[in-house]
């Protein structure tokens, strides 16, 4: 019985996917120089990214967070409202042509009338140990009654330089490492 193999399935991946390549070791005398994570802008104007580490004070990321859902709450009220103008400057027009204006724009929407589907979202990012920070904060908006929280994993490739002995600190010949992070990503939107 003590001559049994464990499985090989287990330890084996399954055959679809690839095992990540491990980097080479470094060779002695080298040191590894990290460069910054690479920090991606945001694809609207309403998404608004908040990167932070594991020495983030949490009570000023809630903050932060709050201060810009309230803030694209305004933005989409005063588009609301800018709208509305809009049916009140025409008042020569009939009911009917009221209400189909009224109808489509609540058709592009959500339909909840009041402008809260063009109000944004804020989304916090975070790598390695900072993950849990950003689970904490994620908890702290799910338990509010007026916000929707959406976690979304990714990886994050870090460049490091690897510098020989006896070369300049950021010149010379020294080779690109790529190397991965995980992260996560917290959507926070108002309801």
């Amino acid at each position: 019985m003590a001559t049994e193999k464990a499985p090989e399935s287990l330890s084996q991946a399954p055959e679809g996917t690839t095992m990540p390549a491990k980097l080479p070791p470094i060779p002695k005398g080298a040191t590894v120089r990290r460069r910054p994570i690479p920090t991606r802008t945001p694809s609207t104007r309403a998404a608004r990214r908040i990167y932070i580490t594991a020495k983030t004070p949490f009570r000023s990321v809630t903050a932060r967070v709050r201060k810009q859902l309230d803030k694209n709450l305004r933005e989409a009220s005063a588009s609301n409202k800018a709208f509305t103008n809009k049916l009140a400057a025409n008042k020569n027009a009939s009911l009917d042509d009221r209400i189909r204006a009224i109808q489509q724009q609540s058709s592009k929407g959500s339909g909840n009338g009041i402008g809260l589907e063009d109000a944004g979202e804020v989304i916090i990012l975070g790598t390695g140990r900072a993950i849990q920070k950003v689970t904490e904060v994620a908890l702290f908006f799910q338990k509010q009654a007026d916000c929707i929280v959406q976690l979304r994993t990714g990886s994050v490739g870090a460049v490091d330089d690897v510098i020989q002995e006896g070369e300049e600190e950021w010149g010379g010949e020294g080779e690109e490492r790529v190397r991965m992070l995980s992260s996560l990503e917290a959507s926070i939107k108002l309801r």
